[in-house]
């Protein structure tokens, strides 16, 4: 129900940021605090004894890093730079913190979903300052000034929020039972990030005056790494944890990438395929529910 619920809310989302794009976009500054108060949920209602570290977890997290990497190279060389920036986007994001849901709703193992996601945001925070200059290409600044706005940003949406949860957990510890009931909360937090997402995507596309054979190369190879995702986490995590690495690869918290895509130092145009993915990964994720329940069906018969 709740992923049938974030469904329809999305593509309301992207409906009504789409129409209302001129006057929405003025809220792009909202982004970094919408993010950072959906993380700071998430990070409030942790259980940290839950957060159960194994070795798999080490070899998805560089799988991640190597996928973004491998897209990102692969369009480098072939000499399309902003499709390349647009993939690595896609593929290096950090899972989404709704993974452990759907991991749970396919009946797979949730504490290891929930640390992968913990660990995935950690990563991302502490290496996506060093790679990130290289994605880009911005002639006006050098590699330490870029390296450090981007630590700066990242700090803002994911490093704040792990702050201000650990500092609540430690002054007042009941306040991990607020997660649950903020979970309305979240989610209308998540529905406002995409209608500000769609409606500053529209009006960049506008501004750059992009053309549909622009877009459909990015919104194409975001739908190439989204199934290479989901079936590269299923073979990585094969035989014991191969819904959970599916989850992992596949399902990513697009509206941080989208964060990042957002600034001045990245490509307006990439900005199409992490757009794109957010379809493309809840599609998915409504396949494999789809194919779970049909095959609990079949065992009950």
């Amino acid at each position: 129900m709740m992923q049938h619920l974030r469904s329809v809310s999305m593509v309301l989302a992207f409906i009504v940021g789409g129409v209302f794009h001129e006057q929405l976009a003025l809220f792009i500054g909202w982004l970094p605090f919408g993010i950072a108060i959906m993380l700071s949920i998430t990070f409030i209602g942790l259980d940290v004894r839950q957060l159960k570290p194994v070795r798999m977890h080490l070899w998805l997290l560089l799988a991640i890093q190597i996928t973004g990497l491998f897209f990102w190279g692969i369009a480098r060389v072939a000499g399309y730079p902003i499709m390349a920036e647009s993939l690595y986007y896609c593929a290096a994001a950090p899972i989404a913190s709704a993974s452990p849901i759907i991991v749970n709703l396919l009946r797979g193992n949730v504490e290891f979903s929930t640390t992968a996601m913990v660990l995935s945001q950690m990563v991302f925070a502490l290496v996506t300052p060093f790679i990130l200059p290289f994605v880009v290409s911005v002639p006006d600044m050098s590699y330490s000034e870029l390296s450090l706005s981007v630590a700066q940003q990242i700090f803002t949406v994911v490093g704040i929020p792990a702050i201000v949860a650990l500092v609540l957990r430690l002054v007042y510890p009941p306040c991990r039972l607020w997660a649950p009931k903020l979970r309305d909360v979240s989610l209308g937090i998540w529905v406002l990030n995409l209608v500000v997402i769609s409606a500053s995507g529209i009006q960049r596309i506008i501004a750059g005056g992009y053309s549909l054979h622009e877009m459909w190369p990015l919104m194409l190879g975001a739908a190439v790494v989204c199934l290479f995702g989901f079936v590269a986490g299923y073979r990585l995590g094969y035989p014991n944890f191969k819904r959970e690495c599916s989850q992992g690869l596949g399902q990513k918290n697009t509206v941080l990438t989208l964060y990042m895509a957002s600034q001045s130092y990245a490509s307006p145009l990439a900005y199409i395929g992490p757009v794109f993915y957010v379809f493309c990964h809840n599609t998915a994720n409504a396949i494999q529910l789809a194919l779970a329940n049909r095959e609990q069906r079949e065992k009950q018969s």
